[in-house]
């Protein structure tokens, strides 16, 4: 599904990338948008160390693309 890593030593682990989200608390979010052009939209974000939260609208641009 995704090309393999170029530089397989900066490859962060399944931990590592938890304690990145779990840090955090906002990022940038970029998915292919209308037309499939490219949307990138900051958002706030809760992570249960599990699953991903998405603060969003009922409705709207970003909820269609994601």
């Amino acid at each position: 599904m995704f090309r393999e890593l170029r530089r397989k030593k900066q490859a962060l682990s399944i931990e590592e990338s938890a304690a990145v989200l779990d840090r955090g608390t906002s990022g940038v979010l970029a998915l292919a948008g209308d037309y499939d052009y490219p949307y990138a939209v900051p958002i706030s974000y809760v992570y249960d160390g599990e699953k991903l939260y998405f603060h969003c609208a009922r409705s709207g641009h970003k909820l269609d693309a994601i």
